[in-house]
């Protein structure tokens, strides 16, 4: 009876290390696919800055020239998607000659604008210089709708992991089984911006300031696990 009892622990544990054979038997590998869309977005950081020496001056200086910099770029029309504050400060400066002592007042006043005409770009870095802005920050391109392009860069992302799984196996003499797992690395969109430096003497000139759109490029990342076979 205990011999009989013996031989059943043994085949079972045989058969519980086989099955761990088995299930060590697979190849995990990592899938990477990528789509570029067309941008149709352009926002754009712009503002002004001036130097007064009280803040009171300094503040009531920004303020009418930044009024004056919004009104002219919401006079672009329809293409000016939003407009909203990036950031407001006043700071003094300082003079070291004989002791520390407060100079005069820097005040800044910054905006966002955002586009729904890349072509405009330009145009609404000219009208707000125009108007009074003589800071420019940056320009930065996006695409408002990227879901097919996510669902492609998936799908390209699954087929560059099946054939990186196909040429491993059949380099170790095997076959390539069913998946077993897949595990979504998450989308992520890299833009391509383009920033500007603009100086408030610059903004007189003839030539109008030329934007070259860039493009969105959205990456899907996945793991997948396959089963492998003699």
């Amino acid at each position: 009876m205990k011999t009989k009892i013996i031989a059943m622990i043994v085949a079972a544990l045989m058969l519980l290390v086989g099955a761990g054979a088995l299930a060590e038997r697979t190849i995990t590998v990592q899938g990477v696919g990528t789509v570029k869309v067309d941008a149709d977005r352009v926002e754009i950081n712009l503002g002004v800055r001036d130097v007064a020496g009280d803040v009171v001056a300094a503040q009531s200086s920004i303020n009418a020239k930044i009024d004056k910099v919004i009104e002219a770029i919401r006079g672009m029309g329809d293409c000016v998607v939003s407009l909203s504050t990036n950031g407001i400060g006043i700071y003094p400066n300082y003079s070291y000659d004989d002791g520390e002592s407060i100079v005069g007042y820097t005040a800044y006043n910054s905006i966002i604008v955002m586009l729904s005409d890349v072509d405009a770009a330009g145009k609404c870095i000219d009208t707000a210089f125009a108007a009074g802005a003589n800071s420019l920050d940056y320009v930065s391109f996006s695409a408002a709708n990227t879901a097919e392009a996510s669902d492609k860069a998936l799908t390209l992302a699954v087929e560059s992991a099946a054939h990186k799984a196909q040429v491993l196996a059949e380099a170790a003499g095997l076959k390539l089984g069913d998946i077993l797992e897949i595990r979504d690395g998450n989308d992520t969109g890299y833009y391509a911006n383009e920033s500007y430096a603009r100086t408030e003497e610059d903004a007189g000139g003839a030539d109008d300031t030329q934007v070259l759109a860039s493009q969105q490029q959205v990456t899907a990342n996945i793991t997948v696990t396959y089963a492998l076979a003699d």
